[in-house]
């Protein structure tokens, strides 16, 4: 049968054995506390770095490195854990040197990494917190830590800046490469297409008006030879014309004057008189033979002239059709000239565009570089300190003595419940034996122990 205990009983039962509880109790807290002296003290040194970036007039020059604040300060923790920085400031303070000794440069990163902690404090400071059994180490690692991070940083940026406005300086020259091109294109084009130049549209149409007027005063010159010649009325037959007439006339008087001559003397009146008419019809006839030499002439520049008007005519006429072939021409020329011209002037916004950023890029890197040293600083440097941060021993202790305690009264009700004595009337009377012998209370030192359960077996036997 199985016995059980009431409240009042385990305290009983503690009472009863507490040598044991107390021995128990305090060889463990002596063992504990022996243990908890032995543990080496742990150090913790804080450092906190505050960032103030530039934050120029928008309407001065452009950012160059966009990235904000938060997204900065979020990345610390990767930057700080860097095996660079890392590795530097271990190589510096000769931090763990046993590790490196035996596994190397990556054990002792791995080291400083578990015993250093990052944490943002608002939105634009962090700290950085070492661990070590040196306080005084511990104080030079953080601040170092720091330190190696604000010239990294430092770093990044300059180069950020250099090579923003080196990228800037390349896509210039190549827009500025592309912009020649381009220029040297449309130079060619206009050129090839020098003779269908829109911009030669309007000179094109004054040369064809005067040409068509000089096609008009052409022709009006031509009709009016053409006039001329009709008004000369020259006769295709011979004889028919004045100076035919004129030379039948004075054929006529020779041969009368001979016949006179033959009969009469030259005295004679009438010899006299035909000599006198003979001549006179001798004066008419070189009259008439300048008259029609002079039309003779006048016929001929008035078909010279008309030869001349009307290839004048012709030449015109043709390049009038070449002149409204160069303008029909225009419309296409002038598109495809807009479209190079389009690409030229968006070249030169890119260009213009760029040229303003290469010089936004320049002062927001002087900018930088004049307040680098002010961006990053560290608002509290790191001190030793002078207690340890672990362990904390008056609450191991605490716990210590509370364990101790607890075993101890563990063990006490443990050789309670493994003790068989009967020790009141009740436990006897739940035992359903027949009673052999009672025994009065004795209220002396050690009353109470009737008797014991195997001894009872053994007389019942």
């Amino acid at each position: 049968m199985e016995r059980t205990y009431t409240v009042d009983e385990l305290l009983g039962a503690v009472k009863r054995r507490w040598r044991w509880m107390a021995v128990v109790a305090a060889a463990v807290f002596a063992m504990a506390a022996l243990v908890v002296a032995r543990l080496p003290s742990e150090y913790r040194a804080r450092a906190l770095v505050m960032v103030e970036p530039l934050h120029p007039h928008p309407d001065l020059v452009i950012p160059i490195i966009s990235r904000t604040l938060d997204e900065r300060v979020k990345s610390v923790r990767s930057q700080v854990y860097a095996r660079q920085l890392m590795a530097t400031a271990i190589e510096e303070l000769n931090l763990y040197p046993k590790s490196r000794e035996k596994e190397g440069m990556d054990a002792a990163v791995e080291a400083l990494r578990n015993d250093t902690e990052v944490h943002g404090e608002g939105d634009d400071a962090f700290t950085i917190t070492v661990r070590s059994r040196d306080a005084a180490q511990a104080a030079k690692t953080a601040n170092r830590l720091a330190e190696l991070f604000i010239e990294g940083n430092l770093q990044v940026r300059a180069g950020q800046v250099a090579r923003t406005r080196d990228v800037i300086s390349q896509q210039l020259a190549q827009m500025r490469a592309e912009l020649s091109k381009s220029q040297a294109k449309i130079a060619a084009f206009k050129r090839a297409n020098a003779t269908t130049l829109p911009e030669l549209n309007e000179a094109r149409m004054r040369e064809r008006d005067q040409l068509a007027k000089q096609i008009e005063v052409e022709t009006g010159f031509v009709q009016t030879a053409q006039q001329r010649i009709d008004l000369i009325g020259v006769l295709p037959a011979g004889r028919e014309t004045e100076v035919g007439r004129i030379e039948q006339q004075v054929d006529d008087l020779r041969g009368r004057l001979g016949s006179v001559r033959a009969a009469l003397t030259p005295e004679h009146p009438d010899v006299q008189a035909l000599s006198r008419e003979l001549g006179n019809a001798q004066a008419r006839l070189e009259q008439a033979r300048a008259r029609a030499a002079a039309n003779d002439l006048e016929l001929r520049r008035m078909t010279d002239a008309i030869g001349r008007g009307r290839k004048n005519i012709a030449q015109h006429q043709a390049r009038i059709a070449e002149v409204d072939k160069l303008i029909a021409a225009a419309p296409l020329t002038a598109t495809q000239l807009a479209e190079l011209d389009r690409d030229a002037e968006m070249l030169k916004v890119k260009v213009g565009s760029l040229v303003s950023k290469k010089a936004e890029a320049e002062i927001t890197a002087e900018l930088e570089a004049k307040s680098a040293p002010t961006e990053f600083r560290v608002l509290e440097s790191a001190t030793a300190p002078q207690l340890p941060a672990s362990p904390n021993r008056p609450q191991m202790l605490l716990l210590a003595l509370l364990a101790a305690l607890a075993l101890g009264t563990a063990v006490a009700v443990g050789q309670e419940m493994s003790d068989r004595t009967l020790r009141s009337e009740q436990e006897a009377v739940a035992l359903a034996l027949p009673v052999l012998a009672t025994v009065p209370r004795l209220h002396a030192r050690g009353a109470g122990r009737v008797l014991s359960l195997p001894a009872m077996q053994g007389e019942q036997g």
